[in-house]
Order: C-alpha cells, then structure tokens, then sequence
C-alpha cells in the first residue's frame, strides 16, 4: 500500500512540475511585456519618492526578468535583436541595483527608459497606450532624459518629490 501511495506521489509531484513548465513555455510577449513593464513602473516609482531601497529591490526583479525572457516569445528573425537589447536592458537594470546613490539610479534609470522604449518600438505595445515623457533639466549639460507611464501625468524620477511637476508628455506609444 506504501508503495502505491509513493507512486501517486510520485506521479502527481511529476505532473505538477510538467504543468508548470508548460505553462512557463506558453509565456508571449504581452505577457512578458506585462510583468516587466510594471516591474519598470515600480522602479520608476521608487525613485519619483525618493526611495533608493525601492527603486533597488524592483530593480533586481526587472533584471531577473530581461536575462530569463524566453526566445521563443520573439519571432525568429527578431531573437538576434532581441539578445543585444536585452543585454542593454539587463545592464541598466543592473546599474540600478549597484548604484551607490539615488543620482546614479536615476542616470540609470535613463539608460533603462530609452531601452525601454526600443524595446517597444522594435517588438511592439501590447499595452492600450503608453507615454512618453521628458525632463529637460536633468543629467550632465542639462541633456534631456526621458521616462514611461501608462498615463500622461508628470511624475518626474529624475528629481524627486522637490520637482515632481517639472517634465512634459512629448509622445505616445
């Protein structure tokens, strides 16, 4: 009777874990996109309150997710691109996590919203509309940075709760 048992065990253990590695394999690129879309949120956020732990620990997360993104959510002709912005992506990421002040989050930050937005522009928005926003005044020589958000009100990351309004909606994706 042990036996019996143990084999059921066994065979439902087994079923479970193929299920669930189905169902990661059935991932697309909307739902991808989601999840990283919101982890970028969440890290933009992080930064609009001046919140470097925030920023950092949605960081990491978004990091995870570019390097773990599945090829097979791409068309095949767009994998090779695909790999070369991912890394970009990871890395900004990345830089989030190790940066050793908020400024450099935020430089970081800018890096990962341009990538961003190829990303989007390369493979799509499965998302209604996406903005694009602008702060002119932000970086070395006042070089404009750019960041998303599912609506157009500013909520500037480059200076926090001191400059929250400055920024304008410069397009839609």
């Amino acid at each position: 009777m042990n036996k019996i048992i143990s084999l059921l065990f066994s065979f439902l253990l087994l079923l479970s874990l193929s299920t669930g590695f189905a169902a990661q394999n059935d991932e697309t690129y909307p739902d991808r996109f989601g999840r990283i879309f919101e982890q970028y949120l969440n890290t933009k956020d992080g930064l609009v309150h001046n919140r470097q732990d925030l920023a950092k620990a949605w960081a990491e997360r978004l990091e995870t997710s570019f390097r773990t993104t599945p090829d097979g959510i791409f068309h095949e002709d767009d994998i090779p691109d695909w790999h070369g912005l991912r890394g970009m992506l990871a890395h900004a990421a990345g830089e989030i996590v190790d940066a050793e002040s908020i400024d450099d989050q935020r430089k970081a930050l800018a890096r990962l919203s341009n990538g961003l937005k190829d990303m989007i522009e390369q493979f799509g928005n499965p998302e209604e509309t996406i903005y694009v926003l602008r702060c002119q005044y932000f970086g070395e020589d006042d070089l404009d940075a750019i960041w998303l958000h599912r609506t157009d009100r500013i909520a500037n990351p480059y200076h926090g709760p001191e400059n929250i309004d400055c920024g304008e909606v410069i397009g839609e994706l």
